[in-house]
């Protein structure tokens, strides 16, 4: 039977004896999830028993696509890595753009799971429904850009996609990335760590398949019509300046987390901002695969001391971590910063973060010359931070203690460490600001299921600082929405329409900002569930989206659960707590979680003293097999 809209092949490769096998995927189960995350937490829960090391060979990893991916849906460049993180011993995805997930779909196949640990240092080369394992000695101890111009010289195909680990995964950072096509990374979570630990150097892929759509003349219709209100789309700055573009807006705000959260205003935020990297040090956009937005940059350093190749970034979070929240405001710094990160294969969150904390615990002598080897860790000295975003990669010296993350950094340090690490379930906090940008983006950072996350399932700051409502009106969201600062129970009503919203670009493969909007000015549930239709001939509801949004989101929670994480993990840094001392945002601060956290899980059908589904909420969504008995 034909397939449309999925290639309808899942890969399993076993690195330990070398052996892969194809399996033909179920429709009907593959319905009941759409795709991508959601079909991937079903796999592991399934699959990955509780309490694996997640460096340990049994691990496994998913490689996921979905029904958008490789078509012409206006938002369809996006794979997900999905797998236990090593840093947090939570569950993680790990989203990447580029041209990754179109060439993994053409290539045969919508999955890839991959267990094991190989003998000696390997990659996995999947073309036009072939598959082979093939030896990575000689690419050990390159950089990425090294090892992709190697496996397209020795592969002899310019269009191979390369999602590849450099020596930060090799040496087991924790928070090492998978970086693909040079410079799009799977970030969050140390992915890289887990392909070090089973010695894959990287996955290669291309093909020609193509994917087959149901009904042709009505996807075309609902690509026009995608198109044509992404013309609207609220957030111009996005395509004009990139992601960057949100600095010097934040900033005069009062929302640019700053020298490790402890203000939220940076005074040299103009020297860091889009318009300047625009102006300065720009080359061109970069777009992903069937992107309108091209939200990229290009950029380099010509000469100087941080003198760059052109490389791709930087994005907003990038740097506010390697600039305002490490005190940094020269711009050459992060830029050349963020090419090592690319280039060695780091999160540039967590790698900002721990540099920051770092500084924070040496002006208060919680780190001593000593530990640093004499490196002195002030705040703003951009050459320091260029220098450690190498020992880290490197697991050199005070590098290696920084390859930790915060979490393990402020426990090795002790209790006035702890005070100030800035982290949720171990994950580092991202550049946004829960304390003046919204709460109910505490409560995102607070239960996400990979820990603080600003984006996985979506971005919480849409309904009370954006002003949007993302098509989710009609299934009930709240509105008008209330002020950013109001921290009472509606707020997590408010956030289970914003979690299932998101969950869907999520299930479908489909990058979130493609999402943000209004009906006529983004691709809401609706359309998504017009273009899915056409794409699969399944003739999908928005409805049915949720319905599979949902079953995704509470069966990440399960898997979490069975870890051992419940209520009482769903924390934030005490930092939140505190007032943000100065500048537009002074006074602002998170003080009632709790009730908003009780709104949440009464909102999600969840037990309010556990945080946890229930039975019936299980059963409700034919998720039986996850509940414990």
């Amino acid at each position: 039977m034909t397939w449309y809209g999925f290639a309808g092949k899942l890969l399993r490769v076993n690195l330990t004896n070398g052996e892969f096998k194809v399996e033909e995927l179920d429709r009907n189960e593959l319905r009941k999830y759409m795709g991508c995350v959601g079909y991937a937490a079903k796999v592991l829960y399934q699959e990955m028993p509780g309490g694996i090391d997640p460096l340990a060979p049994e691990a496994k990893v998913v490689l996921a696509t979905g029904p958008v991916t490789g078509t012409l849906c206006p938002s369809g460049g996006s794979y997900e890595v999905c797998y236990k993180s090593p840093l947090t011993g939570t569950w993680n995805q790990a989203r990447s753009g580029g041209s990754f997930g179109p060439k993994l779909k053409y290539s045969g196949f919508d999955f890839v799971v991959i267990e094991g640990k190989a003998a000696e240092p390997v990659y996995i080369y999947i073309h036009n429904g072939q598959v082979e394992i093939k030896s990575a000695k000689h690419l050990w101890g390159l950089n990425i850009e090294e090892t992709t111009d190697a496996l397209i010289r020795e592969l002899d195909d310019p269009e191979v996609s390369v999602a590849a680990i450099g020596q930060a995964g090799e040496n087991g950072v924790l928070y090492a990335a998978l970086i693909n096509d040079r410079g799009r990374a799977a970030g969050r979570g140390g992915i890289g760590a887990v392909f070090g630990s089973k010695n894959l150097k990287a996955v290669v892929v291309n093909g020609r398949g193509g994917i087959k759509v149901a009904r042709p003349k009505e996807f075309a219709s609902a690509i026009e019509k995608a198109e044509q209100w992404l013309r609207n789309y609220p957030f111009a700055s996005i395509p004009t300046l990139g992601t960057i573009g949100l600095v010097s807006l934040l900033n005069s705000l009062g929302m640019l987390p700053t020298k490790n959260f402890q203000t939220a205003h940076f005074g040299g935020a103009d020297r860091i901002s889009g318009e300047y990297l625009n102006r300065k040090y720009q080359i061109k956009r970069r777009a992903c695969y069937s992107c309108t937005f091209a939200c990229g940059r290009y950029t380099s350093v010509s000469s100087g001391k941080f003198a760059t190749p052109p490389m791709e970034g930087p994005e907003y979070e990038t740097v506010d971590m390697l600039g305002a929240i490490c005190g940094v405001d020269d711009l050459e710094a992060v830029i050349k910063a963020n090419y090592l990160c690319n280039v060695y294969g780091l999160d540039t969150i967590s790698t900002g973060m721990s540099i920051g904390f770092a500084m924070e615990c040496y002006e208060k002598g919680l780190l001593t010359d000593k530990e640093t080897e004499g490196m002195v860790l002030r705040w703003g000295d951009g050459e320091v931070m260029v220098k450690l975003v190498e020992r880290i990669a490197q697991k050199e010296g005070i590098g290696a203690f920084l390859a930790q993350g915060v979490k393990r950094m402020a426990e090795h340090l002790g209790p006035a460490a702890e005070e100030i690490a800035v982290h949720v379930k171990g994950l580092e906090v991202p550049a946004h600001e829960p304390r003046s940008e919204s709460k109910v983006l505490a409560i995102q950072y607070a239960v996400s299921p990979r820990g603080a996350c600003h984006m996985h399932p979506n971005w919480a700051s849409t309904w009370d600082f954006g002003q949007l409502d993302c098509g989710m009106k009609e299934f009930g969201l709240p509105w008008p929405p209330a002020a950013p600062q109001d921290e009472s129970l509606q707020k997590g009503v408010v956030y289970r329409y914003i979690t299932l919203q998101g969950e869907i670009s999520e299930i479908l493969g489909a990058c979130i900002f493609y999402s943000w909007g209004t009906e006529g000015s983004c691709i809401t549930p609706q359309l998504y569930a017009e273009i899915v239709s056409a794409l699969t001939g399944w003739d999908v509801t928005a409805a049915e989206l949720m319905l599979a949004a949902e079953r995704s989101w509470n069966l990440k929670r399960c898997f979490n659960a069975r870890e051992g994480f419940t209520r009482k993990d769903d924390r934030l840094p005490k930092r939140f707590s505190q007032a943000i001392p100065d500048g537009p945002s002074a006074g602002a601060k998170v003080v009632g979680l709790d009730a908003m956290l009780d709104g949440y899980y009464e909102a999600m059908g969840w037990d309010k003293s556990t945080g946890l589904p229930t039975p019936e909420k299980l059963r409700e969504l034919d998720l039986e097999f996850a509940i414990k008995l």
